[in-house]
């Protein structure tokens, strides 16, 4: 049975650990999630360069952006970003961590956006909690353009033996012990794990992504498969 991911109570757990979750982040990756994030703009840039286009005329929409740790990057590396997310408490953190950048609410499914939009969209370490992925790839769909870019890193199940068990040991036991601990709620980081495991492997996200209507799917593993990277293509007109 799939994990339950209500829109309402999962903006709501985002709100209350949005003053720990910059600090559990870097915590409980080891720091790998900045590199993490530099990886995801590196797969952008150069999906972006092969098409002929360049960074500083592309337009992206960094969704489920959180504090806009993402989005910062993308800035600083010469994308024209808008940072959205549907979590009032983790936009507050990104407007004030970067005051440059614009962020606006957005819920993934119904996207205030106008139809192509954006050159491309990424998503780091958000899709896993939203409700209905397939609406929401089609939403993604529709706000870029022709030929438009999505990206995306989520986090996987390891595939080898030991690997896999270390990771389910520190993921199930360890992190939400520290998670809880630091952020005060044991809940949200017993959840966040959970959706890990609940998130399909990497060839069948791939196909997800494949029916929403993209080409040219390219997966990249990442630290011992416990991450990858997903860019794509939009089929349009």
């Amino acid at each position: 049975m799939s994990l339950s991911k209500d829109p309402e109570k999962i903006s709501s757990m985002f709100d209350d650990i949005s003053g720990k979750y910059d600090k559990l982040n870097h915590i409980l990756s080891f720091g790998a999630d900045r590199a993490w994030r530099r990886g995801l703009v590196r797969e952008l840039s150069r999906r972006i360069e092969a098409t002929g286009r360049t960074v500083s005329n592309t337009k992206v929409l960094d969704l489920a952006c959180g504090t806009g740790d993402l989005s910062a990057l993308l800035n600083k590396s010469g994308f024209n970003v808008v940072g959205g997310d549907f979590s009032p408490q983790m936009l507050l953190k990104a407007m004030a961590k970067n005051p440059n950048i614009e962020f606006v609410s957005a819920d993934a499914e119904n996207l205030p956006f106008e139809d192509n939009s954006f050159d491309a969209v990424t998503i780091c370490f958000g899709i896993r909690n939203f409700n209905d992925r397939g609406k929401a790839l089609a939403e993604i769909g529709r706000v870029l353009k022709p030929s438009g870019i999505l990206a995306i890193a989520e986090f996987s199940i390891p595939e080898r033996y030991m690997w896999k068990k270390c990771y389910t040991l520190y993921f199930k036991h360890v992190l939400p012990t520290i998670g809880g601990m630091v952020s005060s709620n044991k809940s949200a980081y017993s959840y966040l794990p959970e959706s890990a495991f609940d998130f399909p492997a990497p060839i069948l996200f791939a196909k997800e992504i494949e029916s929403a209507g993209f080409s040219d799917i390219r997966i990249t593993s990442m630290t011992g498969s416990v991450t990858h990277f997903y860019t794509a293509t939009i089929l349009k007109q």
